[in-house]
């Protein structure tokens, strides 16, 4: 995983001049890797953070003078990609309230549009409609997910890492015990 996102940066980087004057919002970058779009950017400069933080900051650099370079362009993607993840997240959601026995697997997955909408949008209210939602079916546990990534996303901030979603068994059973 820690290779493959290294190979992202190395390949996003030098296309983000034409990326950011396209249209597209998922710009392919050939192979298996992730498509080009802010937040998989920010979210791998993150991750490769917690790996290699000399190696990272030297990227970091070379995306900061591009952002400047293209801030409109920058900040349009941004606009278009927070539109498009959260819709997203917000149908993940919906199908979640309506599944018996949410899949950890599928959480661990999932949530990673929450943490690229956290990654765009750093002053994103903490508690908006779909966090309100998501806290309610909410358990704390472990970080979802390696390890190794653990010490770059604080719980503070990335609370969602830290857990899954209860069954809905779990939700009725305890409100029936508080009487609401």
């Amino acid at each position: 995983m820690r290779e493959q996102e290294q190979k992202f940066i190395e390949e996003a980087l030098p296309q983000l001049q034409p990326y950011l004057l396209s249209d597209e919002l998922y710009w392919s970058l050939g192979s298996n890797l992730p498509r080009l779009t802010p937040g998989n950017l920010l979210l791998s400069l993150k991750r490769l953070e917690a790996v290699n933080p000399l190696l990272t900051e030297r990227e970091r650099l070379k995306l900061e003078s591009l952002q400047t370079r293209w801030r409109i362009a920058w900040e349009k993607k941004i606009i278009r990609e927070m539109t498009s993840r959260l819709r997203s997240w917000l149908q993940f959601l919906e199908e979640q309230a309506r599944d018996e026995a949410p899949s950890r697997a599928h959480y661990a997955a999932s949530v990673r549009e929450r943490a690229i909408l956290q990654l765009l949008q750093p002053t994103w209210p903490p508690l908006t409609e779909a966090d309100l939602f998501l806290r309610a079916r909410f358990r704390p546990g472990a970080f979802v997910w390696e390890a190794v990534y653990q010490p770059v996303f604080p719980e503070s901030e990335f609370w969602f890492l830290y857990g899954s979603l209860q069954r809905k068994e779990v939700l009725n059973d305890s409100s029936r015990t508080t009487g609401t």
